[in-house]
């Protein structure tokens, strides 16, 4: 009788949490989604204006993840830059691969600025949906799996090297520096 009552309670506190959890990371996907959205024209317009004028558009992830980068920070909001092999829909028919590509993450969020010329949006996926391995996929639920991060030197000189570049490309536009 009392242990029932006290387990009911118990049961409906945690209910009660996992509620408030799930609300609260709702809230925080949908914020950032609006401000990815309201950032979308001036992401596609510095990555735009800064990458090299020759290089394909397919090839553009690394601009269009520094501009993201840029412009959430001005938001206060933290990424970090990744590169390296990511395949979309790992356990479907229509999985797709991208190697080599550039993103960002954020402490919940993997964040595809390379979208945007695709299908007009930032991909925006909770980190709860990524997977860092193969065995770590579930089917029908994974909707990234990180394939392999490049983090050699060749690619830590490159990635610098465009770093540079695009900082360059802030001050002739007479944005302030990052």
């Amino acid at each position: 009788p009392a242990e029932i009552l006290i387990m009911r309670a118990l049961c409906l506190a945690a209910m009660f949490c996992l509620g408030m959890l799930c609300q609260s990371g709702a809230a925080a996907d949908d914020s950032l989604r609006e401000t990815l959205d309201a950032l979308t024209p001036q992401i596609e317009t510095l990555a735009a204006s800064s990458r090299p004028a020759d290089w394909a558009l397919l090839r553009s992830c690394l601009y269009y993840a520094l501009a993201g980068q840029y412009l959430l920070a001005g938001e206060g909001i933290a990424t970090r830059l990744e590169s390296g092999a990511v395949m979309y829909n790992p356990s479907s028919a229509l999985r797709h691969g991208i190697d080599p590509h550039v993103w960002l993450e954020s402490r919940t969020h993997f964040i595809d600025g390379a979208t945007l010329p695709r299908w007009g949006v930032v991909t925006l996926v909770p980190r709860s949906l990524v997977a860092e391995h193969p065995a770590d996929v579930i089917p029908g639920v994974t909707r990234v799996l990180v394939v392999a991060r490049y983090r050699d030197r060749q690619q830590r000189e490159f990635l610098d090297a465009h770093r540079a570049r695009f900082a360059d490309a802030l001050r002739r536009l007479g944005l302030p520096a990052y």
